[in-house]
């Protein structure tokens, strides 16, 4: 019953209540548009927010990633090896010693082929003072592979051609002095950079000053980038109209020298900026200074680029940066700006124009005193002619050293790291052998049937190998194929001294031996016939061995090698020195083996050396760039052969000069006792000389590239270019060291035994003791 009353009132109920939950809903509807707003936008800020830190965290990250990259490069290139810096080639260095045989025109040829100047006092260093028998030097500094030596003055007295005393600077008496060498190349280098390395404290404090001035004068104050000087720079251009001045800092240029691009954008500028703040973070002013002085470019030199002060210096004015002029520093620093613009050599107003606006900001910064300013004002710009490039200067002699480094050094980064090399080339024979070569090839091809001659030619110094001189060819800034290295000729009669050596080592041979001069032949064992002539076609029967060398008789060396048997002077040869394929034909006595010049300038060293190899070299020395050695050459004179053969063969040798085949050398050095051999192929395709005096071999060939007559013999062709060789030079006549072992005595020459003078046909000549008679009977 009660359930039955309320359900009929339940269902108006319900109806209420639902229309009252219809209106609270609509109403709450309406307050939610009113209420909603403010939530909604704190939601999207909430949700704003959250993406902004998170994409500014993932930029920090980043940037600081970048910037974590970029100091490790920066580091590790600046740490490095910043640039690939050229192999310095140096030429020997002249010494000193009281008693040597040189001349005062050869130590100023010397100082002037290093840019000393003549003056009539010293003050600086690369300055000297000559008078009539006296030079005085103020030597500069220079790191030798023996230790650094520091600039010092020297007096050297002459007394006619040799040095009579050395004196220092307080007037006392030393042993000895010496020269820095002269560069001669700088090779290895494919980088299309060159430079040379110069520390800062070398270069002078008015440079680094003016510099700054015009670079960066805030350079000591800003953390690698000037907000200021960015500003100044912005004011300068917008009040001038155009770019007048640039807001970089010497840290910024450095960065985008070294580590960018020429790329002008806006990302390479904020690189160049990070990088600049980093540089300047994690290294002194003073390295980045020294960096930026070294790597500043300046100019170009056929396809290098000439980069730092330093090597500027040398190829704008021929001097060492410490021994600037005011008004060089001052151009110097001119041409930073642009140096292609202000190219002193094709823009000389404007260039001129832009020096003087830098002396005038080094006078009003106090650099300079008026009188100082006014005196750099008056000069001229003096530009030093454009040096022809220095892998061309000598290309035969280099190609030897790049051989030889290639063997030391096999790494070519040591290479590039600024490995100095130190050789044994010697500036005054190359010169003299290059004008040889030069004037006597045309001279000679105004004789018949000579046209077309090639040549090659090479000098060694006797006491330690080292090889002194090269011409590879005709042309001799050529630095094509290398006719010294890699031309194999005959040697024709250049083989004799080796077959007499072979004869000479023997008791039964001497100098004043009878030797068969009659016509000869030899049958192979196919039964060929070889039957060898004389040049004049003649017979002289019997003739004394040295007159049979000296006058290059082909038939008694015939018949001399084939008694010693032709096995055994192949040995000679080797000994000598020889390392090729040697065919032991009787041929080979008559020079049937092919050869090199340098390979036969081998076997002559020996020779001049009294019978001690010593192997050919053109480097003394290697130092890395902060002067570690990392090779020296150690002379290793080996002992190969009896020293009283070797006596009298160069006693033959000598009077091949004197009254044989070369007498022509007694004409033109009449007082300077030379030795030497001439040799002439079949044909005449090849002409030959080898001599030498007291220090120095020198081989010369003359022929043709198509190995066709030339001809010329040995005494006309290749004597020509020695002759011509040893004018402008000062040679030493050869030492007589007569061994123990060898005694002076008259012999006959008809007999070929010892006789008393007046005994016919008598001559002195060195025999063995062995052999001394001391009253010898006049047998007729």
């Amino acid at each position: 019953m009660a359930d039955n009353k309320k359900t009929p009132t339940s269902k108006p109920a319900a109806k209420r209540a639902s229309k009252s939950s219809s209106t609270t809903k609509k109403s709450t509807s309406k307050g939610s548009k009113k209420t909603v707003k403010p939530t909604a936008k704190r939601s999207f800020m909430r949700k704003t927010w959250s993406v902004f830190w998170k994409f500014s965290l993932a930029v920090f990250i980043a940037m600081a990633m970048y910037f974590i990259y970029l100091d490790s490069k920066t580091t590790r290139i600046f740490e490095g090896n910043k640039w690939q810096l050229p192999a310095q080639v140096y030429a020997r260095s002249m010494e000193f010693y009281p008693g040597q045989f040189l001349s005062s025109q050869e130590v100023v040829f010397e100082l002037e082929r290093l840019h000393y100047s003549s003056v009539n006092r010293l003050s600086r260093t690369g300055q000297f003072v000559k008078t009539a028998d006296s030079i005085k030097i103020y030597r500069r500094d220079f790191e030798f592979y023996d230790g650094l030596e520091e600039s010092h003055i020297i007096e050297l007295r002459f007394a006619g051609q040799k040095v009579a005393t050395i004196k220092d600077k307080f007037g006392r008496r030393v042993n000895s002095a010496r020269l820095e060498p002269v560069q001669i190349a700088r090779i290895g280098n494919d980088s299309k950079q060159d430079r040379e390395f110069v520390p800062l404290d070398k270069f002078p404090a008015m440079l680094k000053d003016t510099l700054l001035v015009v670079e960066d004068r805030d350079f000591y104050e800003h953390h690698g980038v000037s907000v200021f000087s960015i500003l100044r720079a912005l004011y300068s251009n917008i009040k001038a109209g155009r770019t007048v001045q640039g807001g970089s800092t010497l840290t910024q240029q450095l960065a985008k020298n070294i580590y960018l691009t020429r790329e002008r954008s806006l990302v390479r500028k904020i690189n160049e900026a990070f990088i600049a703040l980093i540089l300047d973070y994690r290294y002194s002013k003073d390295q980045i200074l020294e960096a930026y002085l070294n790597e500043v470019y300046l100019g170009q030199s056929y396809n290098q680029g000439i980069h730092g002060m330093g090597l500027a210096s040398d190829f704008y004015f021929s001097k060492p940066v410490d021994e600037l002029e005011y008004d060089q520093i001052a151009l110097l620093v001119a041409m930073v700006k642009g140096p292609s613009y202000y190219n002193p050599r094709r823009y000389k107003e404007r260039t001129m124009e832009r020096r003087d606006l830098v002396l005038r900001l080094m006078v009003e910064n106090k650099l300079l005193s008026t009188k100082e300013y006014r005196a750099s004002l008056d000069r001229p710009i003096d530009i030093a002619p454009m040096k022809a490039s220095l892998q061309k200067s000598y290309p035969g002699y280099l190609e030897l050293v790049n051989r030889e480094l290639n063997k030391l050094l096999p790494d070519q980064q040591t290479l590039d790291a600024g490995v100095r090399v130190f050789t044994y080339f010697d500036l005054q024979k190359q010169t003299a052998m290059e004008e040889s070569i030069e004037k006597s090839l045309p001279y000679l091809e105004n004789r018949p049937r000579t046209e077309k001659l090639e040549a090659a030619m090479i000098s060694v110094n006797v006491e330690k190998g080292g090889v002194s001189a090269l011409v590879a060819g005709r042309d001799v800034r050529y630095s094509g194929f290398n006719r010294v290295l890699d031309t194999k000729r005959n040697i024709g009669s250049l083989v004799k001294p080796a077959v007499y050596l072979t004869a000479l080592q023997l008791p039964h041979y001497n100098l004043a031996t009878l030797l068969d001069d009659s016509p000869v032949q030899v049958t192979n064992e196919q039964g060929k016939v070889w039957q060898p002539e004389n040049f004049d076609h003649q017979y002289r029967g019997a003739i004394p061995l040295y007159k049979a060398f000296s006058n290059s008789i082909n038939i008694p060396a015939v018949n001399l090698g084939l008694d010693v048997g032709v096995d055994k002077v192949v040995n000679t040869l080797k000994g000598l020195g020889a390392t090729g394929a040697i065919d032991e034909y009787p041929s080979l006595l008559l020079g049937a083996v092919e050869m090199s010049s340098f390979e036969v300038a081998q076997l002559y060293t020996t020779i001049a050396a009294d019978g001690e190899y010593k192997k050919l070299t053109a480097i003394s020395a290697l130092t890395d760039s902060v002067g570690k050695v990392l090779y020296k050459h150690e002379v290793n004179a080996e002992p190969r052969f009896d020293k009283s053969a070797m006596y009298m063969t160069k006693y033959a040798m000598k009077r091949v000069t004197k009254d044989g085949t070369a007498k022509r050398l007694n004409l033109h050095f009449p007082s300077i006792q030379l030795a030497g051999k001439t040799g002439t192929s079949n044909d005449s395709r090849d002409s030959w000389f080898a001599g030498f005096d007291q220090n120095t071999v020198t081989v010369a060939w003359l022929g043709r590239d198509d190995n066709k007559s030339t001809g010329l013999t040995g005494s006309v062709g290749a004597l020509e270019a020695y002759i011509r060789y040893l004018k402008p030079l000062n040679p030493q006549a050869i030492a007589d060291t007569r061994p123990p072992s060898i005694r002076w005595a008259f012999v006959n020459e008809q007999t070929g035994k010892q006789a008393p003078p007046g005994c016919g046909k008598v001559i002195q000549l060195p025999l063995r003791a062995s052999e001394f008679e001391p009253r010898p009977q006049c047998i007729r």
